[in-house]
């Protein structure tokens, strides 16, 4: 590892003490854009000229200009200001000197590799240390501006399998759909636009190659446990998720049984995704986001939906072969678990026929079970911006005392040291964090290097700011969706389902949760007329099961807040700090959706008038309901209930509904009080 270090030094870049630093900044600079270069020499040149540029004064304008111009960030000159795209990036300004200071920010990030490098004798550890960095290509923050994005997508297709897909058109899609598509791609830098509009424009169905990596921070990731690809792009916080991509060795097959009991639906095409599931999904979640976007008037916590096509090839033995012929044919599948498959899809066709109706002919044979399967499930994938791989559940999986075990030996399956380990700690410390100090310890286990970590003051202050971020978030994101009357039967709040992600914004590194997997999320259609509570309850008692968790006790280690809790090892007094603070987000933002819905012509479209003009009804029962109801009370809503129209059984529709699902609105009253203007 020495060696190659050197050998960076020593391939057209002389040292700095004979170029001077800016002129050896210049030569590392020149040596990482060179196509001819290694790859891996490219990436250590990269990470090596962030390590010199940390060593400029921030006062040495003359040396940052050159680099800026170098770096095609600006025109030569001080008084030329820095490209406008470097405001996508994340910073706030463009003027030169104000811009060096949050540059060399961004570069600090990484100073606790980079000092060990700048010792005065620099130890092997510390040589391994800086070339494994240099092997994560999202963290070489100067890699989007010497790495081009054909450079990248090439590499990327290097490591998957791919075949041909044919774009997935919903004449029936709604507008907003693709207004939020564009809204999606009108956010990214220039860099990352390109690279995903490349993997987008062919239609080309991507899936997990057997080589694909599953550690965590590569360029293309298969995450462990998981059915997706995630590319991480050289210099960005982004990531690309492709849903779903299959499994390793045979991509697609079918599963009606796990352990004994039934697989979801949605769950059964094993490896894949189903065209009606992602239409749906697309359609909620772009919802979703514009309502959030208007009513806050910022981006919502999701994920942009950006392109889906139908698949029409699967991988095959180094070939690809029809979809139809893959599930068929035995010589294609490979013998393998073909008969399971089989038996699986006969069960899965009986169930599906039964809930859905036949689509095709009833024939015997093995090409009309095939083809009445395909009918219903529609193999189709999807790539969405802006996710995150650091699902909340492995996360605290991870920064457990046992993690380092279970993400090299159980899931990895490979052997590590000491180093690797901490180096693991140390990389997902990084992500939660934002910015992190490492401890100046010796590591002689994973969890004392984790306690030493949270130890120091700054990691424990920054931790306990940020556990409480995320709170606010969780209670705003979930507040919105009640105020619109949404729920998702649990799958936007499953701990496996909510990533974190550390992104550099307004010139500072911050950690946010990213929502993901809508394809249980639930809004009032525009022909209701009324809140269906019935119906929407048990939803609605699924998602804060997977968010507190008050309900069920014994499953808050699994819950949103206890996966918090756990990663960030907040202690007793915050999470009864956090509870409420949990509480005023969620009123505030269930409140001020009910505003908007009164006020915001925009939002009101996605409603019908109807449903719109008992909007407050629901909460007015409840509040009444809850409170002492007595026969005046009861007169009142009835009244109310007959002159709006509804159905004349409505108060005991919704009596029934608040008696069988009491324990939520005891938890949860707060949000139902009526506000005085009203």
């Amino acid at each position: 590892m020495a060696a190659r270090v050197k050998a960076v030094r020593n391939r057209r870049a002389a040292p700095a003490a004979v170029l001077g630093q800016k002129e050896f900044c210049l030569e590392l600079i020149k040596l990482a854009r060179q196509a001819s270069v290694p790859w891996d020499i490219r990436r250590l040149a990269t990470l090596m000229a962030e390590q010199q540029i940390r060593k400029l004064d921030d006062a040495d304008t003359e040396s940052f200009d050159a680099i800026f111009v170098a770096l095609n960030l600006k025109q030569p000159g001080l008084d030329h200001p820095l490209s406008p795209a470097v405001l996508k990036e994340g910073y706030t300004t463009t003027e030169p000197r104000e811009f060096i200071v949050q540059f060399q920010r961004r570069l600090s990030r990484l100073d606790r590799v980079h000092r060990r490098m700048d010792a005065r004798t620099v130890d092997a550890d510390a040589v391994r240390e800086f070339t494994e960095l240099s092997r994560r290509d999202c963290k070489l923050t100067l890699a989007r501006y010497l790495f081009t994005p054909d450079e990248i997508v090439d590499r990327v297709l290097k490591q998957v399998r791919v075949s041909d897909g044919v774009k997935d058109i919903d004449v029936s899609q709604p507008r907003y759909v693709s207004s939020e598509i564009a809204h999606a791609l009108s956010r990214l830098p220039d860099f990352e636009a390109r690279i995903l509009r490349r993997l987008c424009e062919s239609t080309k169905i991507y899936w997990v190659d057997d080589t694909t990596s599953s550690a965590i921070n590569s360029l293309v990731e298969y995450p462990l446990t998981t059915v997706v690809l995630v590319i991480k792009p050289p210099g960005s916080h982004y990531e690309f998720e492709i849903k779903r991509a299959g499994r390793r060795g045979n991509p697609l097959s079918v599963v009606f049984t796990r352990n004994g009991n039934r697989v979801p639906a949605s769950h059964r095409l094993d490896g894949g995704s189903m065209q009606w599931l992602l239409r749906y999904e697309v359609n909620n979640g772009s919802r979703l986001s514009l309502i959030y976007r208007l009513v806050h008037g910022v981006d919502a916590p999701l994920p942009g939906y950006v392109s889906r096509s139908t698949i029409f090839g699967v991988p095959s033995g180094g070939n690809q072969a029809p979809t139809f012929r893959y599930f068929t044919d035995r010589n294609v599948f490979g013998e393998n678990g073909f008969r399971e498959m089989r038996g699986a899809m006969k069960e899965a066709v009986e169930v599906l026929t039964t809930d859905e109706g036949t689509y095709l002919p009833q024939l015997p044979g093995d090409m009309a079970l095939t083809a009445e399967f395909l009918s219903h499930v529609a193999p189709a994938q999807a790539i969405l911006c802006g996710t995150s791989s650091f699902r909340l559940d492995k996360v605290a999986t991870y920064l457990s005392p046992e993690g380092a075990e279970k993400y090299f030996k159980q899931w990895l399956q490979v052997d590590y040291t000491d180093a690797d380990a901490k180096q693991f700690a140390d990389e997902l410390l990084d992500e939660v964090l934002g910015v992190y100090e490492s401890p100046d310890v010796r590591f002689e286990n994973y969890e004392q290097y984790l306690e030493a970590a949270f130890a120091v003051r700054a990691n424990r202050e920054r931790a306990d700011q940020i556990f409480l971020a995320h709170v606010k978030q969780i209670g705003t994101f979930w507040g919105t969706l009640l105020g619109v009357r949404g729920h998702s039967r649990g799958e936007s709040f499953v701990a496996r389902n909510v990533g974190l992600r550390s992104v550099w914004e307004e010139g500072q590194w911050r950690v946010k949760l990213i929502f993901m997997d809508h394809d249980g999320l639930s809004l009032p259609e525009l022909e209701h007329g009324h809140f269906f509570a019935q119906n929407a309850l048990p939803g609605i008692l699924l998602d804060e099961r997977h968010v507190w968790g008050r309900a069920n006790p014994g499953l808050f280690a699994g819950t949103l807040l206890g996966c918090l809790q756990t990663i960030y090892r907040a202690g007793a007094s915050l999470e009864k700090r956090a509870q409420g603070l949990a509480e005023t987000e969620m009123k505030a933002a269930y409140k001020k959706t009910q505003r908007e819905l009164a006020t915001n012509t925009k939002i009101r479209a996605f409603f019908s008038d109807t449903f719109l003009s008992r909007l407050l009804d629901w909460d007015q029962f409840v509040c009444g309901y809850c409170n002492g109801r007595d026969g005046r009370w009861q007169s009142k809503m009835k009244r109310l209930f007959a002159d709006k129209g509804y159905e004349p059984e409505t108060y005991e529709y919704y009596a029934q509904a608040i008696d069988k699902h009491k324990g939520f609105f005891e938890r949860n009253g707060f949000l139902f009080e009526v506000e005085h203007d009203r």
